[in-house]
């Protein structure tokens, strides 16, 4: 109804509707348990969808593929910077940074890939993660998601009972999972869509840095809680999208999902091997460097994206800039790891030691020794006595009854591991100017070294002929040798 608002000077008159809010103040939120229902149902709801498509999509995908991802990771990580790529396609490929982390952390665990190859790997499986945030940016909010999620949900089922064969069934599973987590994406947006406009999740978080801290923190428990990093990016966005937050609010949760991802790595990792632990390690340094970096550049970061995506002419959306922050600071923590990377592998060589690891280290070999020709070669005899005594140990454990192979594996590994810091040091003193008695004793002890490898590997030789010919479990050495004469004829 039109009425008029006078004042002493003048009388205007406004159009105004009875439900219209007062100007520059928000709406009071319902809080009645009749209101608050369907936003709790809207939100669980919303994140069970994106839940169980992410988990059709990323299985589905790795079934339609399989073994050609876990190829490329095993081969295709030659260089580290072959393996930054390799991170990166097989993440985006699967959608699922933690499988590609936790296998990376099972090839090094099982000798398959180095330790520096595999820190590439999961340095690019954090840039190859942000392609959700793209997808969701991309396709999340450009039309309606109904209609674009529902055939594909529709043909992956087909697809899913009707394929002859498991790659056929195992792509209808992705396609129906692509679906499901674009409705999952729906409901949540309906969720947030009226939200904003009554509550902001800013006005009850302290300002500054304080409050991207605590913001940072849930962001890195919901993913903990959740773990799907790709599902709590999705909440971050539509919510970012409906108005709950800021911008640079919505950035600190971001922060927080990479740092949350790290549980997984950790949890991988116990009881692993050493190799495995460090790799853990890099990973959960990697994000908390990465995100320390972008919280005290987080202005400046918000700042230069909305210049760049100016410049390309994208649109102001909080889903597009989210996605550009996401990529541009993971591709920040991998440029900060091109100088860093050798020193960390350094620092955790000298770390996460395994008891075998220990054992294994040089203790008498040292580089003072060496100024003194005499005293080198004193040192090269204790450390000798040390590797015959692991030569002797594991020829003592064959002989039991039945061999213990477990005990033979680690006195082995200990030699192969201390015999190069020896070879290393012979080397060294063999450029030395020495006595003809000290090149032949030097000699002599280098050769009781090749003699000791020899008796470890005819050890480990006769326990895997034993487990081909199948002796039997109280056999030792003498049996096995029996079978080996009967088996050559």
């Amino acid at each position: 109804m039109l009425r008029e608002q006078c004042t002493p000077r003048r009388c205007d008159p406004v159009l105004r509707f009875p439900e219209d809010p007062i100007p520059h103040e928000r709406p009071a939120l319902d809080t009645s348990s009749l209101a608050i229902y369907p936003i709790v149902a809207g939100l669980l709801g919303g994140i069970g969808l994106f839940l169980l498509g992410m988990h059709l999509l990323t299985e589905g995908l790795k079934l339609a593929a399989g073994r050609a991802l876990e190829g490329l990771l095993e081969r295709g990580t030659a260089t580290p910077l072959r393996g930054l790529g390799a991170g990166m396609t097989v993440t985006a490929l699967v959608q699922s940074s933690t499988a590609v982390t936790v296998a990376s952390i099972g090839f090094v665990n099982t000798g398959l890939l180095s330790l520096q190859n595999a820190m590439w790997v999961i340095f690019g499986s954090n840039v190859g993660t942000t392609l959700n945030a793209w997808l969701v940016a991309a396709l999340g909010f450009s039309f309606r998601i109904d209609a674009f999620a529902l055939p594909f949900v529709g043909l992956g089922a087909i697809l899913m009972l009707a394929g002859r064969t498991l790659r056929q069934r195992a792509l209808g599973q992705a396609l129906a999972g692509f679906g499901v987590l674009f409705l999952g994406i729906d409901a949540l947006k309906d969720t947030f869509s009226g939200f904003g406009a009554a509550m902001n999740l800013q006005d009850h978080i302290a300002p500054g840095l304080v409050g991207w801290l605590i913001l940072v923190g849930i962001g890195t428990l919901l993913t903990v809680l959740m773990q799907a990093s790709g599902a709590v990016i999705a909440i971050i966005i539509t919510a970012a999208q409906g108005g709950l937050m800021s911008i640079e609010a919505a950035c600190a949760m971001v922060i927080g999902t990479n740092i949350g991802t790290t549980s997984t790595a950790i949890l991988s990792a116990l009881g692993a091997t050493s190799n495995a632990r460090r790799l853990a390690a890099t990973h959960v340094i990697f994000n908390l460097v990465t995100g320390a970096v972008a919280i005290a550049l987080l202005p400046l970061l918000v700042s230069l994206l909305g210049a760049l995506r100016n410049w390309f002419e994208q649109p102001a959306t909080p889903a597009v800039m989210l996605a550009m922050f996401h990529t541009a600071f993971n591709l920040l923590g991998v440029l900060l790891m091109v100088p860093l990377a050798r020193p960390l592998r350094r620092y955790l060589a000298g770390h996460f030691r395994s008891r075998e690891e220990e054992i294994a280290r040089p203790r008498y070999l040292d580089a003072p020794s060496l100024a003194v020709p005499d005293l080198a070669l004193r040192s090269l005899r204790l450390e000798l006595g040390r590797t015959q005594s692991f030569a002797l140990t594991a020829l003592t454990a064959a002989t039991r009854v039945p061999p213990d192979e477990p005990w033979i594996e680690r006195q082995a590994s200990a030699l192969d591991a201390l015999a190069p810091a020896i070879g290393d040091y012979v080397r060294k003193l063999n450029a030395m100017r020495l006595p003809p008695a000290l090149v032949e004793a030097v000699a002599h002890s280098l050769r009781a070294l090749q003699y000791q490898e020899s008796a470890v590997t005819a050890v480990r030789q006769a326990c895997a002929l034993a487990t081909t010919l199948g002796a039997p479990p109280g056999a030792g050495l003498e049996p096995v040798a029996a079978a080996f004469r009967q088996a050559t004829g």
